[in-house]
């Protein structure tokens, strides 16, 4: 099923309608299937020859092409001709036949023949999506006993039941992951910019989509970290060991691999929330997630602050008073917001109101 969809994706990008999800899952397909990358070159070529010449030369180009395949054997996996080199699977034969075919009529019609065969594939797949709100925590059992923490206004999609081929998740947020050890069956976690793949390991995962970095650090095992690559098929991957971190920022597309702790980089699990030299600003974008609050600054340059504090199962109240301590602001909490302002007379006051 996966060098179907592959297909999908990539005649989608030939037609230009790949959108930023597709082009991260295609990416990150092409990894674990790199002998597809010659198939989708081919195809490539073909429609490329097609737009330069005439309607005649085409047919005459495909008529040799479907003369090569039919010489594969049907479990070919792989063969190279003097002229071009081919590679058909056994499943996907049909999908080819129908994309050569397809390509001198139009992308546009290649692209909805195999999504409708792809949509045939899945559609009997039975996909779960939790969601966190903000303030909310939740762990989750997977169908091959792997477990997940997932964080405050985090969600994450998976199958009911794993494929014969890979375990594949989607995550939009934070969490973390205890992977069950399965080496035929790698673990791949999707995100809107980049992807992570391990065979059995734990390891936390922050990726917000409000929030300019990916972070992902290692407790145990090893973890490959894939980043939105610029073309589809190519892309630099991260190897990281226990209590190492990638900091990955795509819009600048800098990448940073540096020395952690990987039980403060999971301390949300057990209620812990620890600071390091933080902007003011950070900081009260985890305290909203995990207290349900809306922020709101009345102060450009309390943002700028940068505090270091650690709280285990604190309340809002208590975290906002001894952070005020250390940098003098201003603050006030309410039944919907946490209200941060100028140094005041009083600073570090905490009132609380109802609405």
């Amino acid at each position: 099923m996966n060098e179907e969809r592959i297909l999908y994706l990539f005649t989608r990008k030939l037609a230009g309608t790949l959108t930023s999800d597709e082009s991260t899952e295609l990416e990150s397909l092409l990894i674990l299937h790199p002998a597809m990358v010659q198939k989708l070159q081919l195809l490539e070529q073909f429609w490329n020859d097609r737009t330069q010449t005439s309607t005649v030369n085409v047919e005459v180009s495909l008529q040799k092409v479907m003369r090569q395949i039919h010489a594969l054997p049907a479990e070919a996996e792989f063969v190279e001709e003097k002229d071009s080199a081919i590679s058909i699977g056994k499943t996907s034969w049909s999908v080819w036949r129908w994309l050569s075919a397809a390509a001198i009529v139009g992308l546009v019609l290649v692209s909805a023949w195999v999504g409708y065969q792809y949509s045939g594939l899945s559609r009997h797949i039975s996909l779960i999506e939790k969601k966190n709100a903000k303030g909310v925590k939740s762990t989750i059992e997977l169908p091959d006993g792997s477990k997940i923490w997932l964080n405050a206004d985090s969600r994450i999609t998976y199958p009911q039941a794993f494929n014969e081929k890979t375990r594949e998740v989607h995550l939009y947020g934070e969490a973390f992951f205890d992977i069950r050890k399965n080496p035929s069956k790698p673990f791949i976690i999707h995100l809107t910019q980049g992807t992570v793949r391990v065979l059995g390991t734990s390891f936390n995962i922050r990726a917000y989509e409000d929030e300019d970095k990916i972070e992902t650090s290692v407790a145990t095992g090893k973890v490959a970290f894939i980043p939105k690559a610029a073309t589809q098929l190519t892309s630099d991957t991260v190897f990281l060991r226990p209590n190492q971190k990638v900091l990955y920022s795509f819009r600048s597309g800098r990448l940073i691999t540096q020395a952690t702790q990987s039980t403060d980089d999971k301390a949300w699990i057990e209620g812990r929330l620890i600071f390091k030299s933080m902007t003011l600003e950070e900081i009260a974008q985890q305290l909203a997630r995990n207290f349900g609050k809306k922020v709101v600054f009345r102060s450009e340059e309390a943002k700028k602050y940068r505090l270091t504090g650690a709280f285990s199962n604190n309340t809002l109240e208590e975290i906002m008073f001894y952070l005020s301590k250390t940098r003098d602001f201003s603050y006030q909490i309410t039944n919907e917001e946490l209200v941060i302002g100028e140094n005041s007379q009083q600073p570090g006051i905490s009132e609380e109101t109802d609405q």
